[in-house]
């Protein structure tokens, strides 16, 4: 993807903020029911994902929702959704732990 293609998504993303929010509450909807959701625009600079994700995202800071959330210390959860797409592209470990 070219700069020019990165900035118009960038600045008018297809998939906006709170289709971003609801994406992410289907996803986790089969393990956490009603969950507060911290969403970013950018990835963080403590988020340390390992891999490319091939388009820019929404940076969705979710629950375990094993029930252990509160109780373990243990690395945050984010949810990546794809801001062309509205895919999932990463759910897992932020990688903040320590």
């Amino acid at each position: 993807m070219n700069w020019l293609e990165h900035l118009k998504i960038l600045l008018f993303p297809p998939v906006c903020h709170h289709a971003a929010l609801d994406i992410a509450r289907q996803a986790l909807r089969r393990s956490t029911g009603a969950a507060s959701l911290l969403c970013h625009g950018r990835k963080p600079a403590n988020f340390h994902i390992y891999g490319n994700i091939p388009e820019p995202c929404w940076w969705i800071v979710a629950p375990w929702g094993d029930g252990k959330d509160g109780f373990a210390i243990r690395s945050s959860r984010v949810i990546a959704v794809g801001r062309q797409t509205g895919k999932v592209r990463y759910d897992g470990s932020v990688g903040d732990e320590g």
